[in-house]
């Protein structure tokens, strides 16, 4: 096997540290025989605090091979299996239809609340989750193009500083070692020394250390927006799949309370699966982030619908205070059936209404 130029640095042992640190961050060369790390049954092992399980899940090998197999084969002591482009799909489909079934779920419950028509229920909705679905596909384009462009010009930045100054590069990583991780001045020389070595690396993990900037991996931000309007408009039309189902099976146009109750069926079992899925991709309670985004669309909803039914009570009596107001204008003030008039209105409907009160009267007059 041949042997990297730099194997005669780890004859020192803070080396040998230095370079498994820094090896471990690389990704791992296509044909190396390295050992691989099942990353899901690392993670079973630690929820379940198995210790055996976690060392089988590394499945580590002996100093001993390292020293028979030689350099190559340190450089890939801990490789893990990195987020594959469907997992980042997965996370736009799942965060993505949350948004759009919870953000339909409300406009649908503040329509029901208002006591709307069921065709005017429709209308707004679809209305909604096509403005909506568009601007998250397009939120998403945007942001995620300019973080790429972002970490792109930083990245030259410090390609340039390392290929024109780079012992004050060098330095600057000493300094962040030492003084954050508490390395001694001798560590960090070493580990600054041999990590310089692979430019890809030092570039990468000094735009961690320093500018705490990940490398954008995954889809391009067309294809994120995409995945985003697609997601959002596919789980967002779910609430309202469930309203009109009920509307064209119950052959009733005009109540519009049973489909709701319609929808907010169908929007609690998609909630819960979705959450579901959100618990397995963070690796959390699958069935505690499956009842948490129940919650979330149910508080929701909830708002949505009493803020609904509150305004359309409050509109009401808006409209009943004008035309009193114009009935009552035509006799004096001190009247006595003024005087007697009740005043069961709370007092934003009488502000609101004196501020109706010359524009309606001059149209009704």
């Amino acid at each position: 096997m041949k042997q990297d130029k730099s194997l005669p640095l780890l004859q020192d042992p803070g080396a040998i540290e230095a370079a498994n640190f820094a090896t471990n961050q690389l990704p791992c060369c296509e044909g190396a025989s390295v050992p691989f790390r099942d990353l899901q049954k690392a993670r079973l092992a630690f929820r379940t605090k198995d210790i055996d399980a976690t060392r089988a899940a590394h499945q580590q090998r002996n100093l001993h091979n390292h020293e028979q197999n030689g350099y190559d084969e340190l450089s890939g002591v801990h490789r893990e299996a990195h987020k594959t482009t469907s997992s980042e799909y997965l996370k736009a489909v799942v965060f993505g239809g949350l948004d759009g079934i919870v953000t339909i779920f409300a406009i649908v419950a503040g329509c029901v609340g208002a006591n709307l028509h069921p065709s005017k229920v429709v209308i707004i909705g679809i209305g909604n989750l096509l403005a909506d679905a568009i601007s998250m596909g397009f939120g998403e384009f945007v942001s995620s193009a300019a973080e790429e462009d972002f970490v792109k010009s930083e990245r030259e930045r410090e390609e340039w500083e390392i290929e024109n100054c780079p012992d004050e590069e060098k330095q600057e990583m000493i300094e962040i070692y030492r003084d954050r991780y508490g390395f001694t001045e001798e560590d960090a020389d070493s580990l600054v020394r041999i990590s310089f070595k692979y430019r890809e690396f030092f570039v990468r993990h000094m735009m961690v250390e320093e500018l705490g900037l990940m490398p954008v991996e995954g889809p391009s931000p067309i294809r994120r927006g995409a995945v985003m309007f697609t997601a959002f408009s596919t789980f967002g039309l779910l609430p309202l799949a469930g309203f009109v189902a009920w509307i064209t099976m119950s052959g009733t146009s005009t109540d519009s309370r049973l489909a709701f109750v319609m929808a907010c069926a169908v929007s609690g079992v998609a909630l819960f699966i979705l959450g579901f899925l959100k618990g397995r991709f963070v690796n959390q309670s699958s069935l505690k982030s499956g009842l948490l985004m129940i919650l979330n669309g149910t508080c929701a909803g909830t708002v949505a619908y009493t803020v609904g039914a509150s305004l359309e009570v409050c509109l009401q009596l808006s409209v009943g205070e004008v035309f009193c107001l114009k009935s009552c204008e035509q006799q004096s003030p001190r009247s006595e059936d003024y005087l007697r008039r009740p005043r069961a209105f709370c007092v934003p409907t009488v502000f609101k209404c004196t501020l109706l009160r010359a524009p309606v009267i001059t149209f009704l007059g």
